[in-house]
């Protein structure tokens, strides 16, 4: 496989579906894979309530355990930085050694404190494509995060992720991840 074409290709995509990116992209200098901070591609830092935070050291790693989306970066649209990076830095480092689909809940209450209002995570499909390599097409797309509350965690593990985020989009919460808030309303 052509990982550089494969990977200039779907980001290319990536840009299209949630770009353009501000400019410039700040770079970390001591790399994920050396154990240092992910580069982010960002939209809206600044001037947005919400930035779209997108990882971009995941879709080549070697280590990814890719699921049904194949090669995957990690996005989340949220309203605190600092927690957001945190979050997806955590969620990258296990998506080393763990498979996450759309569909499945990761509880982070042990990363950001039993303080905090959001405890959990939800992931979500958000693009899914083939990308062309030669003659064979390499599976890849965005996994999106939402964070949400105790409650809400507990009630996607007793009835599904999709049913959680109907109610979150009722609420108008999703597909943001609003760092400081109370749970939704539930049945």
């Amino acid at each position: 496989m052509n990982l550089p074409r494969v990977a200039k290709t779907f980001f290319r995509l990536i840009d299209r579906q949630v770009g353009p990116f501000d400019q410039p992209i700040q770079f970390h200098v001591f790399p994920f894979d050396a154990g240092g901070s992910l580069n982010f591609l960002t939209k809206g830092a600044g001037h947005e309530r919400f930035v779209t935070y997108v990882t971009w050291d995941l879709f080549g790693h070697a280590d990814q355990k890719r699921g049904g989306l194949g090669r995957y970066e990690i996005v989340a649209h949220c309203d605190d930085e600092e927690w957001c990076l945190n979050v997806l830095n955590n969620i990258s480092r296990q998506s080393l050694s763990e498979v996450f689909e759309p569909g499945d809940t990761l509880d982070i209450g042990p990363w950001v404190g039993s303080e905090e209002s959001i405890q959990g995570v939800v992931f979500e499909e958000m693009l899914r494509t083939l990308v062309r390599d030669g003659s064979r097409r390499e599976p890849c797309g965005l996994l999106r995060c939402i964070g949400i509350t105790r409650l809400e965690l507990e009630y996607a593990m007793k009835h599904g992720v999709p049913l959680l985020v109907e109610h979150l989009k009722r609420a108008e919460i999703h597909p943001y991840t609003v760092v400081h808030r109370d749970s939704v309303e539930l049945p």
